[in-house]
């Protein structure tokens, strides 16, 4: 059987053989695709559990192993730093950030993909890496903007683009190692940001490893939580009676309560996020190297083979959701009949141990986009009932053009 190179034929056979076969079944002659939810978490936890990063460079040029370092020691960092950072000041912070940046594109007909991912970009940057330069950080937005559109675009730009993105992606990671290296040096001022733990680890890490932990970050501020704010739109633009319920929620909220603990305070808009997530969580398809060997029912993975993994096929299962190509965030009420059977089956930020770290913060900033198109904006969408969702890394509203106008 041959198998479909285009993404949105690929997810579709892909969506019908999971169906057919429980899950669990070879793609093709070297990957297993693994969308059985009890599958995926299984593998996904023991895959991750002793995972550790080595010193690459150091490792080629001394021709032996560098010390190891755990990867749930960087991720421990990470969530003591994200929880440092979970205040209604830094949320306020995060708000009036994407505030600024919508303010400035207010009237014009814009491409409300590409506006979300800037807003969702440079409103979470100063969170991954702050304190930078104008110059500084104008290059690592380039840098991440140049990446995402390598993923999201259908064409894949000229030999003088690749080129330029090498160029760009290497000066970008000589900011990165400079503002580490002052930071430790005492020449450039400590920030409360995701980059700065790393800067006592430095030893430990190195500064091969330290950038490829900052690096990680910033990728994952790059294309992720723009791809799903702009789903967020599309699904707020296409349900009238949704944008009601929230304006009605939103409005009569408290802003400091919102701020301090949002999905308390706004539990309908957080089921809204909750289901764009759960329909368009990116990115579509996960490609993973098993290190150990696995019995998966009738089939046996072994170490060294490849394995796919996706959310949005567990998503769209229906052996664990009822009507799960329907938009409803009541399906995550309390005891709903079409709601998740378990939690296994719920995964827009992937699977623990290595689940997203920023799980909490992008919720945030989804929760923060609603808050703003409900109290502070007015969307109009030409059309919104004719909407179209293309599926490559990652969903792309397709022809998604509007404006915002202050309320």
């Amino acid at each position: 059987m041959t198998t479909p190179q285009h993404p949105e034929d690929f997810l579709r056979f892909m969506r019908m053989r999971s169906a057919k076969e429980d899950g669990i079944f070879w793609v093709d002659d070297t990957r297993l695709g693994v969308f059985e939810p009890e599958a995926a978490r299984r593998v996904s936890a023991k895959n991750w559990h002793r995972f550790v990063m080595h010193d690459r460079l150091i490792d080629m040029v001394r021709r032996r192993p560098s010390a190891e370092v755990r990867w749930s020691q960087i991720r421990s960092a990470w969530l003591t730093q994200l929880h440092t950072l979970a205040t209604a000041e830094h949320h306020g912070r995060l708000i009036e950030r994407m505030e600024r940046i919508i303010d400035a594109r207010l009237g014009d007909d814009v491409d409300l993909v590409m506006l979300t991912q800037d807003v969702a970009l440079r409103s979470m940057l100063p969170v991954a890496l702050s304190g930078l330069t104008a110059g500084e950080e104008d290059l690592v937005r380039r840098d991440l903007e140049m990446k995402l559109l390598r993923l999201i675009s259908p064409d894949p730009g000229s030999t003088w683009y690749h080129l330029r993105f090498i160029a760009v992606q290497l000066r970008s990671g000589l900011v990165v190692r400079r503002v580490l290296r002052q930071r430790a040096r005492g020449k450039r001022t400590r920030e409360l940001d995701l980059a700065d733990p790393f800067v006592d680890l430095l030893p430990q890490l190195g500064m091969d490893r330290a950038l490829d932990v900052v690096t990680a970050v910033l990728t994952a501020i790059g294309g992720p939580p723009g791809t799903a704010a702009a789903s967020l739109l599309y699904e707020f633009a296409r349900h009238p009676e949704w944008q009601k319920q929230l304006a009605d929620e939103l409005c009569a909220v408290d802003p400091v309560e919102f701020r301090t603990s949002p999905t308390s305070a706004a539990p309908v808009t957080h089921r809204f996020v909750k289901e764009v997530l759960r329909l368009w969580s990116p990115p579509l398809l996960l490609v993973r190297r098993s290190k150990f060997g696995f019995d998966l029912g009738g089939t046996r993975l072994d170490p060294g083979q490849w394995y796919l993994l996706s959310p949005h096929l567990i998503h769209r299962d229906e052996r664990v959701w009822k009507q799960p190509d329907v938009f409803d965030p009541d399906r995550f009420l309390p005891g709903a009949p079409h709601g998740p059977a378990d939690r296994t089956c719920y995964v827009p930020f992937g699977w623990a141990p290595k689940k997203c770290v920023g799980a909490n913060i992008g919720t945030v900033q989804l929760m923060a986009l609603c808050h703003l198109l409900c109290t502070r904006y007015r969307l109009t969408v030409d059309r919104p009932e004719k909407l179209t969702m293309a599926l490559r890394f990652a969903p792309v509203p397709e022809n998604f053009r509007g404006s915002l106008a202050v309320r």
